[in-house]
């Protein structure tokens, strides 16, 4: 068998002489099948070098390609049947391997790791959220169980977050605490309603620029509201961060030195205890050794205080119903804390999966469904909104969990703190709690989706800074909204002079070949020689990608997957041809790589075709173990 790159018919010739030597090979790779008896009406038709098909994911059947042909039918919209079930069907066998006795002791193990984590932390949280200690550890203990249970990734831990602090304590100084359950439960309805209707795909709209610059906005004001805790000094409310650095520097003199020690020791230890073993509990040693060292030697610093003890911590209610006058306020809040919670949820699941695989393939609308029962059931319990969280789920996967299970004992382990611990509880130092938090927020002032975002484009950094400059300068809601304009108008400037919808187009191996019509992409004479095409028969389906791959194409990502999955050969590998994709972003091809990456199973290979640098750089930053193959050219076989 002998191959000919694609480079040999985008040379220089004529179009006359382009199509003589494709309706050429339409005569050989004809004749070929003829005499191999594989030749159909339908390959015949497939192979005419003249015809290129201008509609989108069309049926690979010979009755279905002729009526499509005929009627010309436009790009169906897919619906998909409502999550009524909440998703339990499938969730059964994931329950029935809790129970395995090959995976208890490691699962078991890797719960009480991430409870060691997760009462100091989730008492951090409650600190920074502005709200009472035992709110956050019921919250924690709560809703874990409905997260663990119903989430859509296997090992992800759920509990209050750090980067949703601020709008809690937001929310908190606006309407008072008692309205935080009821903002908890609008919350979970929310996300409830998103998954049951499926429609978590709305939650990816946000650019993945200004997800890194909410989180660098939180890690900086998290910064600037502890470190004066941290000194032992009361600074005013309401300062921004340059005024809190005016504050501290002419009020040096009230500092208390136990209370710095204390907290820079702790954030210290946060720092140094993971890199002499990834899974040292460090935020129990951390604030261990300072509650051990602040009793010892009678240190003069404030502690966490009396909390309520066993059941007493779990008040049940149902809250009432705000005033009319309040609700415009309320829902604005709980809108806006629905979007971030959502996003940063889906984007923690999407980040397990790639550090572990399993049998469960994530599934964004069972995530909504689980996050949503546990914000539910957290605000039945007075508590706060939660997130599935990345740092405690990372630990889950580097712990050894296999299964559900470890979120359950996590959150049993918090249960068990909180009811039979409170009085340890209660000597705590606070200058340690705020050194958790300090130290949480150095690790969010400088996000990984920034690093990704400036390598592939450097004009998609600019909504990051106008997130952080709005949230540092306005606030936390007018910096987000700020961020999602700045990556709307910019993606709207791309695609003023291209193609506004992404599609996929079927051809095939043969037309595929023969196509010189790009404009938007240059002509392959001018690109380096390929040594490794891939090499494809003329009958092989290509699907060419068109059009913009960005935030605003989240739901033509979506349906293309999901139609590949349906109507591709699940015997033959999928060929995606890049290259005349018109503008591109790190948001929509990370969620395209990832939807593909979930079909893998679906096909014995995915591949890409491209050459653009960008989209190279792409790959290798969300599909690192390589699922999808990447080709500079197509070579085809005779």
């Amino acid at each position: 068998m002998t191959t000919r790159t694609l480079r040999h018919f985008h040379s220089s010739l004529s179009r006359t002489r382009a199509l003589t030597q494709a309706s050429c090979l339409y005569s050989r790779s004809r004749k070929s099948l003829v005499n191999s008896n594989a030749c159909s009406s339908f390959g015949a038709e497939r192979l005419n070098p003249f015809r290129f098909q201008q509609h989108c994911l069309k049926s690979t059947s010979a009755q279905d390609y002729d009526k499509d042909e005929k009627k010309n039918t436009p790009p169906r919209v897919r619906t998909k049947p409502f999550l009524l079930d909440l998703g339990i069907p499938l969730l059964v066998p994931e329950w029935k391997k809790m129970f395995n006795s090959k995976t208890v002791l490691s699962d078991v193990s890797a719960g009480l790791t991430v409870g060691c984590i997760a009462v100091p932390l989730s008492l951090a949280i409650a600190m920074a959220s502005g709200v009472p200690a035992e709110v956050g550890l019921a919250t924690a203990a709560v809703s874990g169980v409905a997260g663990g249970l119903l989430g859509g990734t296997t090992l992800a831990v759920t509990g209050p977050a750090a980067a949703i602090s601020l709008l809690v304590i937001g929310a908190v100084q606006q309407h008072g605490l008692e309205a935080l359950p009821f903002i908890t439960i609008g919350v979970g309805a929310l996300q409830l309603a998103t998954g049951v209707t499926r429609l978590g795909v709305y939650a990816k709209l946000v650019p993945v620029s200004v997800i890194a610059g909410f989180t660098t906005g939180v890690g900086t004001l998290i910064l600037s509201g502890q470190i004066p805790k941290a000194l032992g000094m009361t600074a005013p409310a309401g300062l921004n961060p340059l005024e809190m650095l005016g504050y501290l520097g002419s009020h040096m003199g009230d500092m208390n030195l136990a209370s710095a020690a204390l907290a820079f020791g702790t954030a210290g230890a946060m720092y140094g205890l993971p890199k002499i073993h990834a899974k040292i509990p460090a935020a129990l040693l951390a604030v261990g050794g300072a509650t051990v060292a602040t009793h010892t030697l009678g240190l003069d610093v404030a502690l966490i205080g009396t909390l309520p003890s066993g059941m007493s911590a779990f008040q049940f209610s149902i809250p009432s119903v705000p005033a009319m006058g309040e609700m415009p306020s309320l829902v604005a809040t709980t809108l806006l804390i629905y979007t971030m919670t959502s996003v940063e949820s889906l984007l923690s699941c999407v980040a397990l999966e790639k550090m572990k695989k399993t049998d469960y393939k994530h599934n964004s609308d069972q995530e909504l469904v689980g996050q949503g029962l546990a914000n539910v059931g957290a605000g039945l319990f007075m508590g706060m909104p939660v997130t599935s969280v990345i740092a405690r789920s990372g630990l889950n996967v580097r712990a050894g969990a296999q299964t559900r299970l470890p979120s359950l004992i996590q959150s049993g382990f918090v249960f068990g703190s909180i009811a039979f611990a409170s009085s340890t509880i209660s000597m705590i130092p606070m200058p340690a709690l705020s050194g958790m938090l300090i130290s949480t927020g150095c690790n969010m002032l400088y996000p990984s989706e920034f690093n990704y975002c400036y390598s592939i484009d450097k004009t998609t950094t600019v909504p990051f800074f106008t997130t952080v400059a709005g949230m540092l300068s306005m606030g936390l809601t007018e910096g987000i909204g700020i961020g999602c304009a700045t990556a709307l108008g910019l993606a709207i400037h791309k695609n003023m002079v291209v193609q506004v919808r992404m599609k996929a187009v079927k051809h095939t191996g043969a037309e595929a070949f023969g196509n010189i019509e790009t404009e938007v992409i240059p002509p392959i004479e001018s690109q380096p020689p390929c040594k490794d095409a891939l090499v494809i028969n003329p009958t092989d389906k290509v699907w060419l990608i068109e059009g913009p791959v960005n935030f605003i194409s989240m739901f033509e990502i979506e349906n293309m997957v999901e139609d590949l999955r349906e109507r591709c050969n699940p015997k033959a590998p999928i060929v995606l041809d890049m290259r005349n994709v018109t503008s591109l972003d790190f948001t929509g091809m990370e969620e395209l790589a990832t939807k593909l990456i979930e079909s893998e199973d679906d096909f014995p290979s995915i591949n890409m075709i491209t050459s653009r640098p960008e989209v190279i750089k792409i790959m290798k930053k969300v599909d690192k173990d390589m699922h999808i193959k990447l080709y500079p050219s197509i070579a085809l076989s005779e």
